[in-house]
């Protein structure tokens, strides 16, 4: 009596969409393989399972398949059952690989389905396994086309994507609140300069997953990205084809927007979270670092210290370094790290400083220059020039329109020229007037940015701090101290220069 394996394989558990949950197709399958090896009087040394795995994508793998594989080659044992030919092999390799196996056996072999046995021994057999999977191949290609069409009408149509709910949301239309309040921070952090690693250490310590990440897992830093930069959070419909994902893995979704024929994004039907503005802004931010080389680099983590190369050394100019104190020393208890002029980065090595005493001199600074601009922004300001030339400009096209109108009473202006000359006069006045509204709102936005910073000064993390010092300073210069300076006396601000910009 022969000792085989039976195989059992479906595709879809889960997510049939009739209300079935696909089991009850390996149920039926493995009834089938036992019948027929009462019917071949065969011994089953094994039923090889394998739920929610395709034969057809070459990215799958199906790690019962590789289980009979091996016991076939190890001769545990000597053949193979299936309700059908397609539920083992739909690429023709696969099979391939089985016929490798069984023609090089020295030992009775079976290879037999419900539908018909396969001698895969002899060159008839071997034949007829090929067609047949080539048939299933054919099959299951149609159908992956058939899909994709169907996948992308509903995605130019704006209908939600039906599988595995995105982070965010609680399914393919309702917002997970606590998700989306986590994206709404995030969103506002990363724009104030908080980095994505930072984002994605806070979420780990709180242990957040996505629906993709692993069980016992907490979310990676490539799916904090992939979920910041997804369109479906202003409301945009993407689409991304099945052999993209299966050749590149995960894809940047911003380059998979759906387009209406006038160029437009195709608006979802589902609940957003961000105004497209709002996430074309954070996609911004992220594409500015990733050009500018300020993204997080392989092996790397959240720069530590607040002034590195932001301050210089005042000798030769270059960025300093920090360093940390040797531990159970006194400068060690008392300030912890340093700066330093690194000569492997190309500088003196001259120059070495106490961290937090600069540190704390360059943040007050740096506050004391903000509140000064939120009280100068508030007192009275003298008018400025540009505004005023632009409320000027309006006043002269308020007469003009009128002097176009008399014209026209006078039968001076024919009609075609009268209505050229209201419409010029119209669409450079809407244009003027937009202008002075940013005009006047510019030095308001800039007070009320600069009182928030102070505000919440207390809350940034170093990266959000190093982000607004360099928005405001050019460098901050150290200069040398001099022989045991350093050791002396105390904290010197008359050799810290600030240069703001």
């Amino acid at each position: 009596m022969l000792t085989v394996g039976g195989y059992i394989r479906i595709s879809d558990i889960g997510r049939l969409g009739d209300g079935r949950d696909g089991k009850e197709g390996l149920i039926r399958q493995r009834e089938d393989v036992y019948d027929l090896a009462k019917l071949m009087r065969c011994n089953v040394h094994r039923m090889y399972e394998d739920k929610d795995a395709s034969a057809y994508k070459r990215h799958v793998k199906r790690n019962d398949f590789e289980a009979m594989v091996i016991d076939l080659e190890r001769g545990l044992i000597s053949g193979i059952l299936a309700y059908n030919i397609d539920r083992i092999a739909r690429q023709p390799r696969d099979l391939e690989r089985l016929i490798d196996i069984y023609e090089q056996a020295r030992r009775p072999m079976a290879f037999a389905t419900t539908s018909g046995d396969y001698d895969l021994t002899t060159a008839d057999g071997r034949f007829q396994a090929r067609i047949y999977v080539t048939i299933a191949n054919k099959f299951s290609a149609d159908a992956a086309r058939r899909v994709a069409r169907q996948k992308l009408a509903e995605a130019g149509d704006g209908r939600p994507h039906k599988g595995q709910r995105a982070f965010g949301w609680m399914d393919s239309v309702r917002i997970d609140e606590r998700e989306a309040e986590l994206l709404t921070i995030a969103r506002k952090d990363i724009i104030d300069g908080k980095k994505v690693a930072t984002v994605h250490r806070e979420w780990t310590e709180l242990g957040i997953r996505s629906p993709q990440t692993p069980p016992g897992k907490t979310i990676g830093y490539t799916s904090v990205k992939y979920v910041l930069r997804n369109p479906r959070l202003c409301g945009y419909r993407a689409y991304i084809p099945q052999e993209v994902r299966e050749r590149s893995g995960r894809v940047d979704p911003v380059e998979w927007l759906i387009e209406r024929t006038d160029g437009t994004p195709v608006r979802g039907q589902w609940e957003t979270i961000f105004t497209p503005d709002e996430w074309r802004e954070l996609v911004d931010v992220l594409d500015a670092r990733t050009k500018t080389g300020k993204g997080r680099k392989a092996g790397s983590t959240v720069t530590k210290r607040l002034l590195t190369s932001i301050a210089r050394c005042g000798k030769c100019g270059s960025g300093l370094s920090s360093g940390t104190y040797a531990r159970g020393t006194t400068s060690y208890e008392k300030y912890g790290y340093y700066y330093y002029c690194r000569k492997a980065d190309g500088g003196c090595g001259s120059l070495s400083r106490s961290g937090p005493p600069v540190e704390d001199y360059m943040e007050k600074a740096l506050l004391g220059n903000l509140m000064e601009q939120t009280t100068s922004l508030q007192s009275a300001p003298k008018e400025d020039p540009e505004p005023a030339a632009a409320k000027a400009t309006l006043k002269q096209i308020e007469a003009d329109k009128v002097e176009a109108r008399r014209l026209r009473a006078d039968g001076l202006f024919s009609l075609a020229e009268f209505v050229r000359e209201i419409r010029r006069l119209e669409e450079k006045e809407q244009e003027t007037k937009e202008k002075v509204s940013d005009l006047s709102a510019a030095p308001a936005r800039a007070g009320s940015t600069a009182a928030r910073v102070v505000r919440e000064w207390g809350n940034y993390t170093i990266d959000m701090k190093r982000e607004e010092i360099r928005k405001r300073v050019e460098a901050v210069v150290v200069q040398p101290v001099g022989k045991g300076g350093a050791q002396r006396g105390a904290f010197r601000p008359d050799l810290i220069e600030i240069i703001w910009k």
